[in-house]
């Protein structure tokens, strides 16, 4: 709960005082750039960070990292010496150690719970997720809009020096680690998951459908905070409404999901979420009125819920304990591949604007997508 509020509120903080500075649409998708380089950059290396330090260890750690860059801000920020660049700076940093930590976080849950349950906690995951990231957000708008930047980066210390005692405290509960600590070297590990994924069909056509939404529809949320501004005028408070619904989205999402879970399969909710998501981002784009564009920010929510859920399900379930930190370090991987994405769309929406860039590059999401799961439901037809 802790790690997706702080993430939340780093969106909406960051993407807000940047656009503030430097009132440039490309500078705030910047950000997300190199959030992405980060898991480009670490993505690889996070199933095989985990297993080799201990995935809680791995956690602590991360938290460590995340706090300092948030304080860091923080001081230059009381010190008016706070640029740009040095956000961005800073998003590089929490990037890499979320890159890190989320893998480990997600291969930790069948240590706890085993993986008959693990469908079930990841649905409880993204409803903490879906709950909290609408707050987060508005919670975020309200405080850039009463209280200034200050308030915003002073919440996300709060919060995140909270996780980093929880982490502490779970560090020294018994809780075994059904995979034991690896023994092997980097290049084993990375060599190893790529065989393993390649071996896997439906683990790889996730990962693969994964990067391609990484890459053309999710950069669209970087650009939320120029929706907000400069497209439908409404500020800060306007954000945290758009990044709301998108949450509400997903809650509702949620228990949509698991009443198709009696009927339908994981492929299936995933490859339904997956065009959902595109189709609701391209409209959204599209959209000439603001409450428009907030049902369709929920409708896309609704569609991330079936996404991202259905992601880590099928990932958790279709790999071996073995496999399960690296398999789960393929969704960095995947993210990290969406790099050149955010480049395009910042420069698409410098250029003509962001109402172009999101629409189309939705589109095309949306074409290749439905390309992918219909090869993939032909395969399956034609098999013995």
């Amino acid at each position: 709960m802790l790690w997706w509020q702080t993430y939340s509120i780093w969106v909406v903080v960051s993407g807000v005082v940047v656009l503030d500075m430097t009132d440039s649409a490309l500078a705030v998708t910047l950000l997300t750039f190199w959030r992405r380089a980060a898991q480009l950059a670490f993505g690889g290396f996070a199933g095989f960070i985990g297993d080799r330090l201990g995935r809680r260890t791995t956690l602590v750690l991360s938290q460590v990292v995340i706090f300092a860059a948030c304080l860091s801000l923080l001081l230059l920020l009381e010190g008016e010496r706070l640029n740009a660049w040095q956000i961005t700076a800073a998003a590089f940093v929490i990037g890499a150690a979320w890159t890190v930590d989320a893998p480990a976080r997600a291969a930790l849950v069948p240590d706890l719970l085993g993986n008959r349950l693990t469908a079930d906690a990841m649905l409880l995951e993204s409803l903490t997720h879906s709950v909290l990231l609408g707050a987060g957000a508005y919670l975020a708008g309200w405080l850039l809009d009463y209280f200034g930047a200050f308030a915003g980066f002073s919440a996300l210390i709060v919060l995140t020096g909270l996780n980093l005692v929880l982490l502490t405290w779970l560090g020294r509960l018994h809780v075994p680690q059904i995979t034991p600590v690896a023994r092997e070297t980097v290049m084993q590990s990375i060599g190893g998951g790529v065989a393993y994924l390649r071996s896997n069909r439906p683990m790889l056509t996730v990962v693969v459908v994964s990067a391609l939404i990484n890459t053309l529809v999710f950069p669209a949320l970087s650009l939320m905070p120029v929706f907000a501004r400069d497209v439908f005028e409404r500020g800060a408070i306007g954000l945290g409404m758009l990044n709301g619904s998108f949450s509400l989205g997903s809650f509702f999402g949620l228990f949509l999901t698991q009443r198709l879970r009696r009927g339908m399969s994981f492929y299936s909710i995933f490859a339904a979420g997956t065009m959902l998501q595109c189709l609701a981002w391209t409209l959204f784009a599209l959209s000439p009125l603001f409450n428009l564009a907030m049902l369709l920010q929920f409708l896309a929510g609704v569609g991330q819920a079936g996404f991202y859920t259905m992601r880590n399900v099928i990932l958790l379930t279709s790999s071996s304990n073995e496999m399960r930190g690296r398999a789960m370090s393929t969704v960095a991987l995947s993210q990290g591949i969406g790099l050149p994405g955010e480049l395009v769309t910042g420069s698409l929406a410098e250029s003509v604007g962001p109402r172009f860039a999101v629409s189309v590059q939705g589109t095309v999401a949306a074409v290749i997508a439905l390309a992918i799961f219909w090869r993939g439901k032909s395969r399956q037809a034609t098999s013995p």
